[in-house]
């Protein structure tokens, strides 16, 4: 299920730092929705919408992963769990929409606090080719989400500028993930 987000535009750049707070509320999955798009509001995380944001963190056999770095291109951050059935769900739609934008759109997987081996075999039983940050001991990813309560999967997304274009919570299949790309492209009706 989907679940909209409202942000809050916090003084904070850093996302450890960011104010957690308020209610998430329940929507329609996209397919029974005229608009399957969330652009802007949803009650899942805290994170301003007008500013661009930083986010650094250690990547899964590779090197480290800085938001800054993707400047120009829109950012997919996935935050998963390898446990999550949702998820599991929704890996091979993730997969396929980032094989199918690399020049324009990066995706980045998030896992929080799991061993870098599960998340290997994760990475290998899907095909997963974008890189996967982590957050090894749960101090980062958390911060964002409001009252810290983190929804699997959480998809954030960043326009090229750095700034916040959307976040929702749940599985979704391709076509939202391109819908909403072209929001944040400014593609978008």
């Amino acid at each position: 299920m989907i679940q909209r987000v409202q942000f809050v535009l916090g003084a904070a750049f850093s996302l450890a730092s960011l104010p957690l707070a308020a209610r998430a509320r329940s929507a329609p999955k996209p397919e029974q929705t005229e608009k399957p798009h969330v652009h802007g509001r949803n009650g899942v995380v805290t994170l301003p919408e007008n500013r661009p944001i930083e986010w650094s963190m250690d990547v899964l056999d590779g090197p480290p992963f800085k938001l800054s770095a993707y400047r120009g291109k829109v950012v997919f951050l996935n935050v998963f769990a390898t446990w999550c059935p949702p998820c599991r769900t929704e890996a091979p739609a993730v997969v396929e929409f980032a094989a199918a934008h690399p020049d324009d759109t990066a995706v980045v997987g998030v896992d929080v606090d799991e061993e870098d081996n599960d998340v290997r075999a994760y990475r290998k039983k899907f095909g997963i080719t974008y890189p996967i940050a982590m957050d090894r001991y749960d101090k980062i990813v958390r911060g964002v989400y409001r009252e810290g309560k983190m929804i699997f999967p959480t998809t954030i997304v960043f326009r090229p500028d750095g700034t916040l274009s959307c976040a929702w919570a749940g599985d979704v299949d391709v076509a939202f993930f391109e819908n909403e790309r072209k929001y944040a492209l400014g593609l978008a009706d």
